[in-house]
């Protein structure tokens, strides 16, 4: 696999970028609405995205390329909705670990449901050491804040990771795709409409409006919209059709450090011993399963 330009920049989009947005969805709750808030967000990069694609003249997506991209987009957009969610919560450093295992869920789920290879016994002892970090932040206390509501919230992140790692594993069907920027546009438009009438009905987004929206919310909201959305999601799906899924993953190893260091210094986010024991585990476990897969492409049914 030749290593290019666009490669280099979509990792250190999905690595430094994605790693940070974390503080920023942390930031915009505070008095924006979480799935609203998201669904706009997706919804201004649905329409960024398609006016790049216009400009640069791509064509059409083609039917099948329609259908991947929006039941990807769904899963994709609906998994992050909640993990905006969540954070109202759980630190965003935490959130941002949890998160962190997500090739454990892209490796299992691939193996039973996408005809990937079965996982080799140092990989199956890696994702059973990572699931142990996860379950030591969850249930045994390695975060003191996190509990009743929070530590329900946590298993709703590994919910969330679910579905995020079939919507990655269900985008690589479209690989060779011609109109990217397209491609991520539907990807945005069809998430970001499920999410929004789910704001709709739960969350009353009129009444956040009513108690005001702070500067920092807005600026936080555009820096996930330009940098989050059109950039560094622009970049993950180019990189999940277009290079192996064990290397992609390897975002996992660095946006939980970028999260947690953020979420100490901006908002005082504890740093428990079990916490780091936790959380070493959990990329520990991730090294094993990332560091030691072959490359291996498997063909779309």
């Amino acid at each position: 696999m030749r290593i290019n330009k666009i490669m280099i920049l979509s990792f250190f989009a999905v690595y430094v970028i994605w790693g940070s947005t974390y503080l920023a969805i942390k930031y915009a709750i505070e008095t924006l609405p979480p799935f609203g808030m998201s669904s706009v967000r997706f919804f201004c990069g649905a329409a960024i995205l398609f006016l790049i694609s216009h400009y640069k003249k791509e064509g059409p997506l083609t039917r099948d390329e329609k259908k991947i991209s929006a039941f990807s987009g769904i899963l994709l957009i609906f998994a992050n909705a909640v993990v905006c969610l969540v954070e109202f919560w759980v630190p965003s450093g935490i959130v941002a670990v949890i998160i962190g295992a997500m090739p454990i869920w892209i490796m299992l789920v691939g193996w039973m449901f996408f005809r990937h290879a079965r996982p080799t016994i140092l990989r199956v002892l890696g994702s059973l050491i990572g699931l142990a970090g996860v379950a030591l932040i969850t249930f045994g206390g390695a975060v003191p804040e996190v509990s009743g509501i929070g530590r329900f919230g946590t298993l709703f992140l590994i919910g969330s990771s679910f579905l995020w790692a079939i919507g990655t594993l269900i985008q690589k069907k479209s690989f060779g795709v011609k109109s990217v920027f397209r491609f991520s546009s539907f990807q945005m438009l069809a998430g970001a409409i499920p999410t929004g009438m789910i704001s709709l009905v739960f969350e009353k987004p009129w009444e956040y409006f009513d108690k005001g929206i702070s500067g920092v919310s807005i600026l936080a909201f555009l820096y996930l919209v330009i940098f989050g959305s059109v950039i560094a999601f622009t970049a993950y799906s180019w990189l999940s059709r277009n290079v192996d899924s064990h290397l992609v993953s390897t975002y996992a190893l660095v946006n939980p450090i970028i999260a947690v260091l953020l979420g100490t210094i901006f908002f005082q986010e504890q740093l428990s011993s079990k916490l780091l024991g936790a959380s070493v585990l959990v990329i520990f476990g991730l090294t094993l399963i990332i560091g030691f897969k072959k490359s291996v492409r498997v063909p779309a049914k």
